[in-house]
């Protein structure tokens, strides 16, 4: 065809678009990730195919007018660009679905075709097997010239079973910018050999890449808008790359213990300023460093340049000041932990569970700098492998229900017993409550749980056994989560009512922590079972902070002195002068007594003489499986029956 037959209007537009795009990319705050790079080249490349395609069409018209080696170039020069816009694209995809992480020929077939096209293009001078100009200086296309375009759109076929095979790993928007991407290049070559004149393959390209802009390179994407830091799939992104890159890095993660005083103070929208305005004072500290917010209060830097030393010093620094905000002043301590890479890490996911795991054992505790070591990941592991086998059993009902009775001192027999869960897994074993509770509350699991076990006790109740032989009520204890729940009440008495047990054989224990979670919704709860027939016990009396307001202003019937405040009374004359202080307070109060952790005849004789009701321990029995407690229960009243005969 004649070369002023071409249409080149697209190619102007195209021009245009894609230079306001590389204006607006420039001066946009960015993260820089691999993939922007290779946009970034998507961006140029096809800006130089535009531009140089405006002057090859406009030269062809009279080439003869132009040295014949200008005309090679250019025209080779626009090919090379335009040729190897399929290979960036797969580059592109390759990046976003983390695919050339993992060993896969991307990498070669991105190589492979740029080289084939460089051999092809650059020796077509020689060979005219691509294109060349006749003895008139008329352009024509060699024998290869559709190979090119072939090579193309077999790679753009490859990239899509990319995205496809990948799609777990990509966001909606990533794969319809891709298959955006991919479905315009695929018209616009159709186009082109139907339509040789419209020269459209540019204009496509470039309104794929204003999508990818749009949706892809939105440097939103990777920021936390309250506190205006990195967010964690930027630490993800940043720390990979250094990772594949072998360079060594410090990073520090902390907690800002004390910023949640805001939160109560201010509400929660403030709070997140509050960590605005921290992440903001501490960015200017950090040089060459980067400062992620991993939610949860939780942060984390990470520097090429400094020290994981260096990092807690400038943190250490800076937090000696409180923080303020609207006039409000509080210290803050920072909870702080490190590593360095290389390390005991190899992912960045061993690096995220490493810092989840420390910082969360951190709270609370004494130490506020903590190495991170193997072991931590190996907890964390743990850790994970526990949360597994909880829902594992919650999906099962496979939990447990152990009973350890409690002695009635006035009737000297067994009359109620608390119940007490436990989970015995195929794979981890016998699971201690103290390990798996926690993680079951942190990850909102204990109302299912509860409502499992609860379910349990009201079976074993139902089956009479246990009244038989004087058991008239058995102790429930309820979690923080569980207390919170407006409908808590409600779905406790239709469980009873499913079983067909009276609520007088039930008590529920509630810890002191219960009411900070949501007194108004604990106390309703608390109020409404009362009335029906349930009675509540204050459970682990003399751990908590708030003892003597929630013991005045809670309804309990009976209170359980913890183990902590009778087991140094048998040592020490003032530890017990506050142990019997404190059974006579309740006394007053008229509350009836519980003493937990009972394990030796002098401590029976002892709780005895200073007016306890009931004791509970390892003195009488352990918790033990339902037959066995029963067969305990049988015994017990056999043993009474033959000292009265």
């Amino acid at each position: 065809m004649n070369a002023t037959d071409f249409v080149t209007e697209y190619e102007y537009a195209a021009s245009v678009l894609l230079l306001v795009l590389m204006i607006l990319y420039a001066i946009r705050d960015k993260f820089r990730t691999s993939a922007n790079f290779v946009f970034v080249a998507m961006l140029f490349a096809t800006f130089a195919s535009s531009v140089l395609h405006i002057f090859t069409t406009s030269m062809l018209r009279d080439a003869a007018d132009y040295p014949l080696w200008l005309n090679y170039t250019l025209n080779i020069a626009y090919l090379f660009a335009y040729e190897n816009l399929a290979p960036l694209s797969l580059c592109y995809a390759s990046k976003i679905t983390r695919h050339d992480r993992t060993g896969s020929p991307d990498k070669f077939i991105v190589l492979g075709t740029v080289a084939l096209n460089s051999l092809l293009l650059f020796t077509t001078p020689f060979t005219k097997l691509v294109i060349y100009f006749d003895e008139n200086m008329t352009y024509r296309h060699g024998p290869l010239f559709l190979l090119l375009a072939g090579a193309a759109l077999l790679i753009l076929a490859y990239e899509f079973a990319l995205v496809v095979r990948f799609r777990k790993k990509l966001k909606p928007v990533q794969i319809v910018s891709v298959a955006v991407f991919i479905t315009l290049t695929i018209i616009a070559s159709l186009v082109q050999l139907l339509f040789p004149e419209q020269i459209i393959g540019n204009y496509m390209i470039a309104l794929s890449l204003l999508t990818f802009y749009i949706s892809l390179e939105n440097p939103a994407e990777y920021v936390d808008r309250s506190t205006g830091c990195f967010n964690a799939e930027a630490f993800y992104i940043t720390a990979e790359s250094y990772m594949e890159r072998n360079k060594s890095f410090a990073a520090a993660a902390f907690c800002p213990q004390g910023l949640s005083y805001f939160a109560e103070i201010l509400g929660l929208r403030e709070s997140g300023a509050i960590c605005a305005i921290v992440a903001e004072d501490l960015k200017k500290r950090l040089k060459k460093s980067e400062l992620f917010y991993l939610g949860n209060w939780e942060f984390v830097i990470i520097s090429e340049t400094a020290s994981a030393s260096e990092l807690t010093a400038v943190l250490r620094d800076f937090f000696k000041k409180p923080v303020s905000m609207n006039g409000i002043e509080a210290p803050v301590t920072p909870y702080i932990c490190t590593l360095t890479y290389p390390g005991f890490v190899s992912t960045v996911k061993d690096i995220r569970d490493a810092i989840d795991y420390t910082l969360n054992s951190m709270k609370g505790g004494k130490e506020t700098v903590v190495e991170m070591t193997a072991g931590s990941l190996e907890a964390k592991q743990r850790e994970l492998k526990v949360l597994a086998a909880i829902k594992q059993a919650i999906k099962d009902d496979s939990f447990q229900m152990y009973y350890q009775p409690l002695f009635d001192i006035k009737t000297g027999s067994f009359s109620s017993a608390e119940a007490l869960i436990r989970m015995i897994d195929k794979e981890l074993g016998f699971v201690s409550p103290e390990e798996f509770i926690p993680l079951a509350e942190a990850n909102g699991l204990i109302p299912e749980i509860g409502e499992l076990s609860f379910r349990s006790v009201c079976r074993f109740l139902k089956s009479g056994k246990a009244q038989a032989y004087g058991i008239k009520y058995i102790e429930v204890n309820l979690s923080v989560l569980q207390c919170a729940q407006e409908k808590l009440s409600s779905q406790l008495m239709g469980i009873m009512e499913e079983f067909g047990i009276s609520p007088e054989q039930i008590n529920f224990e509630i810890t002191e922590t219960a009411g900070l979670a949501n007194y108004d919704a604990l106390l309703g709860n608390m109020n409404r079972l009362i009335s029906r027939g349930v009675t509540f016990s204050m459970d682990d009396y003399g751990t908590g902070f708030s003892t003597a307001n929630y013991l005045i202003t809670l309804p309990t019937d009976i209170v359980k002195i913890d183990k902590s405040i009778l087991w140094p009374a048998m040592e020490n004359e003032e530890a017990f002068i506050v142990l019997r202080h404190t059974v006579e307070m309740l006394r007053s109060l008229k509350k009836k007594i519980v003493a937990e952790g009972v394990e030796t005849i002098e401590m029976v004789k002892l709780l005895s003489e200073i007016g306890c009701d009931y004791l509970q321990g390892y003195y009488y029995s352990k918790p033990v499986p339902p037959d066995t407690f029963i067969t305990f229960l049988a015994d017990n009243v056999r043993s009474a029956q033959a000292q009265t005969v």
